[in-house]
């Protein structure tokens, strides 16, 4: 076989592999609502953590007023960020009954994109994006960033 048709046949292939992936990962933004439109509030056990990429995720069994668990699926920033940003993210901790506030997924039941966590001692483990950079901009505080984005505090939880 000719050199170049292999050549070829390879970066076709590299090619079309990284557009794949490329589309497959979303922003946020555009897989779950903004936390005025939609805000959850999950208190439940965890029964699993994960803090990986391209997302960290905690499961969750929640409890509803019948006596009926439902499993619902938490979806965080990405491990690295998370460390980089200095999350206590060791302090979630499977078997823990928790709060959770989130916002819901545009499409997919039982599903949220994290805010914060409460822990049972009343410790909130957060992580809103401050602490970097966004495009020129720095954002020392989860206020900052948050007003920044035009969002509030629906959860009243930044004195």
């Amino acid at each position: 076989m000719d050199a170049r048709v292999i050549i070829r046949g390879s970066a076709a292939a590299a090619a079309w592999i990284l557009a794949g992936s490329a589309l497959a990962h979303h922003s946020v933004s555009t897989n779950y609502f903004v936390y005025e439109e939609a805000p959850v509030v999950l208190v439940g056990t965890i029964t699993e953590v994960e803090i990986r990429n391209p997302h960290a995720l905690i499961t969750l069994d929640v409890v509803d007023s019948d006596g009926v668990t439902t499993e619902w699926l938490a979806e965080w920033s990405d491990g690295n960020a998370l460390r980089r940003r200095a999350v206590d993210i060791d302090l979630v901790k499977v078997g823990e009954e928790v709060t959770i506030h989130a916002r819901r997924h545009r499409k997919v039941e039982h599903v949220v994109y994290i805010r914060d966590v409460v822990l049972p001692d009343g410790t909130i483990v957060r992580d809103c994006g401050a602490g970097i950079y966004r495009g020129g901009e720095y954002y020392a505080t989860c206020d900052e960033a948050e007003d920044a984005q035009g969002q509030q505090d629906p959860f009243n939880l930044v004195p």
